[in-house]
């Protein structure tokens, strides 16, 4: 679509099905969503919730319905034993939307860290291979097992319940499988796709406003310093200029140290 307007106008239900009719019968009108990851959510945040939902659009200004769906990134089933945070995908309808809350959300009353989503390349469930096709359409001889790389379908691995016995059928390794996500064929792939993305370096959604033109480098050049150990405790040495013991008996009683003399004259 040459313009925004174009766009919306060709989303409304009354235009979008003759459309996608006229274009064939696989055709579809589908408006565009942008994926971004809230990091170390409390756990009893209910993504499924659309009061909740709203809420958050509330409390962060953001426009009704924006956040279209919500769902933790790792099944609940995997979580370890008395964890408290987790990852949260949201998916929102508009890039502006979208950057707004790239500022960050407090969700479940805690402040937490909102970022894009960083696309996996799409793995073969048949050969295993990061080749951009499908199992439908693969060219293998046979299959390739996901856990342990043998030549049978991963439903009839005799290893899937001993993680030690995994070997990756794509680098190669012993000690993990095809589907993990620590895998370094893996890890290089998503760089890969990361470096090739016009828009990659950069924090928010490139747009039309110039705030989002900062890259995540000079984002950071421009942040403050972390604060150092001593600037953090500096206050509790600090004493007056005409109290020359102050501050060895200050930083002895930090140290939990014996007191020690303070010298009356320069030592040779």
């Amino acid at each position: 679509m040459a313009t925004a307007e174009m766009a919306k106008w060709l989303l409304k239900p009354t235009v979008a099905k003759p459309f996608a009719r006229k274009m064939g019968l696989s055709a579809q009108v589908v408006e565009r969503t942008y994926k971004l990851v809230a990091e170390r959510v409390p756990v009893a945040f209910d993504p499924h919730s659309a009061a909740t939902l709203r809420a958050v659009e509330a409390a962060h200004e953001l426009k009704a319905n924006s956040i279209v769906r919500a769902d933790w990134i790792k099944p609940i089933s995997k979580r370890n034993p008395g964890q408290r945070t987790a990852y949260l995908m949201l998916t929102l309808n508009s890039i502006d939307q979208a950057n707004h809350a790239l500022k960050g959300l407090k969700l479940a009353n805690r402040r937490v860290l909102v970022r894009r989503e960083i696309e996996e390349p799409k793995r073969c469930a048949r050969c295993q291979k990061y080749d951009r096709h499908f199992a439908r359409e693969c060219k293998a001889p046979h299959d390739i097992c996901a856990n342990c790389a043998g030549a049978h379908p991963t439903r009839d691995c005799k290893v899937a319940d001993d993680p030690s016995r995994f070997h990756c059928a794509n680098c190669n390794e012993k000690g993990h499988a095809a589907w993990d996500r620590s895998c370094p064929m893996l890890r290089a792939k998503v760089r890969l796709g990361v470096h090739q993305k016009a828009d990659s370096g950069f924090r928010f959604f490139v747009t039309n406003a110039p705030e989002t033109w900062i890259s995540e480098e000079d984002e950071l050049a421009r942040a403050p310093p972390p604060p150092t150990v001593w600037s953090q405790i500096r206050h509790r040495f600090h004493a007056p200029e005409d109290d020359p013991t102050s501050m060895q008996t200050r930083l002895d009683a930090f140290l939990d140290a014996p007191e020690q003399p303070v010298p009356s004259a320069p030592l040779e």
